[in-house]
């Protein structure tokens, strides 16, 4: 019944939520100087009145609404409060007590609606990332064994071909392709999968290099100096050292692309309390503001090859360590992505290391 309710007052036209609202806030002042010259008893019950659209402000339009709905009402006190009535300052204190009280009212109601409507927002997109990951996880399991099929026949043709053959710039297309399209099904496999980490005591470092190692050949490769700056006293946490890496990895890669060739991509670790920071920063052209907010978000890139999941899978690893991702960036000014995790380990048990 309350569903059902919720449902059709979602469909109500805006206008004739607000109209209710505007005519109390219009006509409760005519209301209260009409008491005040021939019914001035019923003055303090009327004054509670003015809560009603209080509360349909800050339903409607939250904290903003709440407070600018206080403000619009605190104007009918004002000569009460600060005019030059024959009032005494006991009832004036008292009159601006309640004033402030609608404030409160207003203020806490609209920020408790706000919160509730964030929190909606949140479960709604982690419902339909849900539904998301299920389908292309059902559609990278099915497409999965005939792209196997396709780039094996593929590269053993490839390989039986002469150099100067006409088919072979074609066949090497498709194998590149087909490698390309395997990345992009383990990646929405990875992302689709409950996260299961395999949690043991290491240190930092030892992920930073291994990570580095993996991605120097890249690095030269693009002609930008990858470069560690780590502290004599080491960090030690409790981790995932192959999700980490393959977090690492990511990010390492990502700042390297987005590097001009001659700068240097630079990777720090530190502790802060209880956790343990990953810095991955770069001298590249930045990300724009507006694609800052939507990086991790699944299949959003700004890359010709990418396939938006890699940034997904990184801060999906992070947060089941129970740690995030933090990035920083501005155009023209380069990035930074720093990875924080609870050198503790998750508050939640994982499946422990063998």
């Amino acid at each position: 019944m309350v569903k059902q309710l919720l449902r059709g007052w979602k469909v109500v036209p805006l206008w004739l939520k607000v109209a209710p609202m505007i005519v109390l806030l219009a006509g409760l002042p005519l209301l209260q100087a009409y008491l005040e010259h021939h019914r001035p008893d019923l003055v303090p019950l009327m004054r509670h009145a003015y809560y009603l659209p209080l509360f349909m402000a800050s339903v409607l339009f939250g904290l903003r609404g709440g407070l600018l709905c206080a403000l619009a009402i605190s104007f009918n006190f004002f000569e009460d409060v600060v005019g030059q009535r024959s009032v005494d300052l006991t009832q004036r204190l008292y009159m601006a007590a309640g004033v402030g009280v609608y404030f409160l009212v207003g203020g806490v109601t609209g920020f408790l609606v706000d919160r509730e409507k964030r929190e909606a927002q949140r479960l709604k997109h982690m419902q339909e990332m849900a539904a998301l990951g299920q389908a292309a996880a059902a559609l990278a399991h099915e497409m999965k064994t005939p792209l196997i099929a396709i780039g094996g026949f593929a590269q053993q043709i490839y390989r039986t071909l002469e150099d100067d053959h006409p088919h072979r710039a074609k066949l090497k297309i498709i194998v590149d392709q087909v490698a390309h399209m395997e990345q992009l099904m383990r990646e929405v496999l990875d992302y689709a999968r409950p996260m299961q980490l395999r949690l043991e005591r290491a240190y930092l470092r030892e992920v930073v290099e291994e990570a580095r190692s993996l991605a120097s050949l890249f690095a030269e490769q693009s002609g930008v100096s990858l470069e560690l700056e780590l502290p004599p006293q080491p960090v030690e946490a409790l981790i995932d050292k192959g999700r980490l890496r393959q977090v690492l990895l990511n990010l390492m890669q990502n700042a390297i692309q987005a590097s001009p060739r001659g700068a240097r991509v630079i990777v720090s670790t530190a502790r802060e309390g209880d956790f343990g920071l990953i810095t991955v920063g770069d001298q590249g052209c930045g990300i724009a503001a507006e694609d800052l907010a939507r990086i991790f978000n699944p299949f959003f890139t700004t890359k010709r090859q990418g396939t938006g999941l890699g940034l997904a899978v990184a801060q999906k690893i992070v947060q089941a360590h129970g740690g995030g991702i933090e990035s920083r960036s501005a155009p023209g000014q380069g990035s930074s992505f720093t990875v924080r995790l609870p050198l503790a380990g998750p508050a939640e048990p994982t499946a422990p290391a063998d």
